[in-house]
């Protein structure tokens, strides 16, 4: 499968001074400044994660913070410690009057926004068991700092084009009024935007070998995996090297932290799960 194999890991710039905590650049405008904090003695460079994943494996730096693809090895070390710590993800949407339709799966995705599908879907009708005759108008949100685009177009669409991606890509001030006012609407977005007046689909991956049951894009769905529309985040940290690293991850894993990811569009691990990992930590 064909993925976002370059547009993923912008950011990424050779040579690298050796930094202690490394990481996607992604995080560096909601992390940044809180982990310098946590931790002023140590260097923080959040400058992308084919360098972070260099400087881990050579021991240069502590911690990463990565996103790892389904079809990538992760880092392995004895030394090293994996969290599951966030997710970037697409919801779909709909506008709150479209009851004729409560899920979708990968195909049908591809029909409305890919250019090389298989099976185009312009109305609703085109969908299966699904009675509405309207035309189908598509949008795109993908905010600066989120991976919406470049994730649709590596798990929906298997690396092939959208089509007319222009004509209906949305920006912060076109997106709610398009879920508002729009009743055809299908609108892609890194979370969702306002329940009140659009509504989150249930989505199904449906690929050969692939889960056909859709998921909602809860929490727990998103951080257990069962929703397919995400991409997983992890922390690696250095075992030896805790000490040092422990008011960096009691930071991360805090409800501030978590606010600034979900400000960023990303969804993080669930209270209950920080809290837990937390705890841990305080005890070791």
């Amino acid at each position: 499968m064909k993925f976002f194999l370059t547009t993923l890991w912008l950011g990424a710039v050779w040579p690298l001074l050796a930094a202690d905590i490394v990481g996607s650049d992604l995080l560096n405008k909601p992390l940044a400044a809180g982990l310098a904090k946590s931790v002023p003695s140590l260097k923080i460079d959040l400058a992308g994660s084919l360098p972070a994943r260099r400087q881990l494996q050579t021991n240069e730096a502590s911690l990463a913070l990565m996103f790892v693809r389904e079809d990538e090895k992760p880092p392995q070390g004895e030394k090293l410690q994996s969290v599951l710590y966030a997710h970037a993800a697409i919801v779909v949407m709909v506008h709150r009057s479209n009851t004729a339709v409560y899920q979708m799966n990968f195909a049908s995705l591809a029909g409305v926004f890919g250019r090389e599908a298989r099976l185009r879907v312009v109305n609703w009708n085109d969908l299966p068991d699904v009675t509405r005759s309207e035309l189908i108008l598509p949008g795109l949100y993908s905010p600066e700092g989120s991976y919406v685009r470049e994730l649709f177009q590596g798990l929906v669409l298997e690396g092939q084009p959208f089509q007319n991606e222009s004509r209906w890509t949305l920006n912060a001030s076109t997106v709610k009024e398009t879920l508002a006012a729009r009743a055809g609407c299908l609108v892609l977005a890194p979370a969702v935007l306002d329940p009140t007046v659009g509504k989150a689909l249930n989505v199904s991956d449906g690929r050969p070998g692939k889960s056909t049951t859709p998921y909602s894009p809860d929490e727990m769905n998103i951080y257990n995996g069962d929703y397919p529309l995400r991409l997983p985040l992890y922390i690696y940290y250095r075992t030896d090297q805790l000490p040092a690293l422990r008011p960096a991850l009691l930071w991360l894993f805090s409800d501030e932290a978590a606010g600034l990811l979900q400000a960023q569009g990303l969804h993080p691990a669930p209270k209950v799960i920080r809290d837990r990992f937390a705890q841990r930590l305080d005890s070791r």
